[in-house]
């Protein structure tokens, strides 16, 4: 079902709009929760919970593109989940991935030391320069946390080949970041 057709269920409250939401974005919900949480019951409850707070939310939020505020919710329910299950511990696969970002992101507390719409702005330009499957290998490490094996099998790639890429693609945010002013220190 189209995404307005589906946002046209919601504001009329429709039973069926969960069902349809669930068809058209429960895979890649249950995903992203699942390369966050890694546990099978909490990506479960997690994207039961995106199904809530969606009906929360719409209305009186109208999203277009629906998709991108979809998984936006889902990704920050898996990371509040996440922070509530794990609280201390650092040994989860997407804070693996997280850690490899943040060698290439300006030193101590970004949100303290910058304005992260501003850099978010940034990182869209930077992104905007690369080929669409670089774009693709970041934004599927990076956003959605997938393991480098996920992404090179998605792209018919030797795992090797994926993760060379990614750390190019992380030198070179890394030296944009710095031609834009955001100085990092190692």
């Amino acid at each position: 079902m189209e995404d307005k057709k589906i946002v046209k269920l919601l504001f009329a409250r429709a039973e069926n709009a969960i069902k349809e939401l669930s068809a058209r974005f429960g895979k890649q919900l249950y995903r992203i929760a699942y390369n966050i949480l890694e546990n099978q019951l909490d990506a479960e409850e997690c994207t039961n919970d995106t199904y809530f707070a969606l009906w929360n939310a719409i209305p009186p939020a109208s999203p277009d593109p629906l998709a991108p505020y979809v998984y936006r919710i889902g990704r920050n329910n898996a990371l509040k989940r996440l922070h509530w299950t794990t609280a201390q511990k650092r040994d989860n696969r997407y804070d693996v991935s997280l850690e490899e970002l943040n060698e290439c992101l300006p030193g101590g507390d970004v949100e303290q030391m910058i304005d992260a719409r501003e850099l978010g702005r940034v990182m869209d330009r930077f992104l905007a320069s690369k080929s669409k499957e670089n774009r693709y290998i970041f934004i599927r490490r990076y956003w959605f946390g997938d393991s480098i094996g996920d992404i090179a099998k998605a792209l018919k790639m030797q795992e090797t080949a994926v993760s060379v890429r990614l750390n190019r693609i992380r030198n070179g945010l890394k030296e944009y970041l710095r031609k834009e002013g955001y100085h990092y220190e190692a």
